[in-house]
């Protein structure tokens, strides 16, 4: 008997000593909703003096909008018990002993007690989680509308810069044809900088139009075969294969849900680079592959062409960003940022793998199957 209590009086001294090391407030009620356990973390939690929530109803913790119903819920779950996790997405308070009420989430099971079904609940203050995620969603809303003004902005900018630049390219180039021969050497340099600027200038507006069109004007996902989308590609990149005699070899490509015009833009951009940034005296080599990888499909560009530094693979992708000098390698410093924004449109990621003057593997995912948030 003796060897029993000590037994008891250990188990009891656990119980009290995991009661009190409990993070979260801890109570128990009986099958008539009498509280027949409190620890001191709930009564700080919710202002009162130990001991003093024993003996009576849980419904004076529930707020007084939910009290009238809460019996009723309180016996049906005694009835058909069931774990309730915490943080399940129900909004939930508790009252204080002075009114108050406390943003909470509550986790619910029950045991057996002389008998009789009890319900143990476990209350964990969220009032800092609550006023964070409200921040959160705050500054989501604000960032949203600011990005939608940037592309709206970049948009209008670049649509309205199209018809001045047109005009300047087209009377300097006019200038060029008609005074060429009245013009020295010196003049004629000057006339063609200005030309140049010009195409650089369109190329850029171009693609800034392209890039703010990703989001505000974007086609719905159907079903895309990428072997199409390639052989367009190629079509479109006859000239400059030709021109870099590039060996491109692209491997059986997936059906997959996607934008096909913004699935044509990636690819061009991809391989449009691996043609460009190739190696002098080196026969250029461009390989295509899909691998399956769970619910995505990884798919990668991989050539044998100069190569990206190790320190500037994380940068490629940013808008604006060059590398390499626009005097050697022509471009927007768009394109790679273009591509990011159309694979994570896709609900994608994007990387390269590289090994400066052996050559770059871009690799990107998109989803295998639809997107149950309705990606568009």
């Amino acid at each position: 008997m003796s060897k029993a209590m000590t037994q008891r009086q250990l188990e009891d001294s656990i119980v009290r000593g995991l009661l009190r090391a409990a993070p979260d407030g801890i109570l128990a009620c009986d099958a008539d909703g009498l509280i027949i356990l409190a620890n001191e973390q709930l009564e700080q939690m919710l202002g009162y003096q130990p001991g003093e929530l024993l003996g009576q109803k849980i419904e004076a913790l529930v707020p007084a909008a939910s009290r009238s119903g809460h019996e009723a819920l309180r016996q049906g779950y005694l009835k058909l018990p069931r774990r309730r996790p915490m943080g399940i997405g129900l909004d939930l308070s508790a009252t204080r002993k002075d009114g108050s009420t406390l943003p909470v989430e509550i986790s619910l099971s029950t045991f057996a007690s002389n008998g009789e079904t009890c319900a143990v609940a476990v209350v964990r203050d969220v009032t800092e989680l609550r006023q964070m995620s409200r921040e959160l969603k705050l500054n989501n809303q604000q960032l949203k509308r600011s990005n939608a003004e940037l592309e709206q902005f970049a948009y209008v900018a670049s649509h309205d810069l199209q018809e001045p630049l047109r005009t300047i390219a087209g009377y300097t180039q006019l200038l060029q044809r008609r005074y060429a021969h009245k013009l020295d050497k010196e003049a004629t340099e000057y006339i063609d900088f200005a030309v140049g600027g010009v195409k650089r200038m369109q190329a850029l507006i171009s693609d800034l139009l392209t890039y703010s069109r990703l989001s505000s004007r974007s086609d719905a996902f159907v079903r895309v075969d990428l072997n199409e989308v390639m052989n367009q590609v190629l079509s479109n990149l006859e000239y400059a294969i030709d021109e870099a005699q590039a060996l491109v070899q692209v491997n059986p490509l997936p059906e997959l849900p996607g934008d096909p015009v913004q699935l044509t833009q990636l690819l061009q951009n991809l391989l449009s680079n691996a043609l460009k940034f190739r190696c002098e005296g080196r026969p250029v080599e461009v390989r295509i592959v899909a691998q399956r990888d769970g619910g995505f499909w990884r798919i990668t560009v991989q050539d044998n062409g100069i190569g990206i530094a190790a320190e500037h693979t994380d940068k490629i992708f940013v808008i604006f960003q060059r590398i390499n000098g626009q005097e050697r390698y022509s471009g927007t410093g768009i394109g790679l940022a273009i591509c990011k924004r159309v694979v994570e449109r896709h609900g994608g990621m994007i990387w390269v793998e590289s090994t400066l003057g052996l050559g770059t593997s871009c690799h990107f995912t998109l989803l295998a199957a639809a997107d149950p948030s309705g990606a568009s």
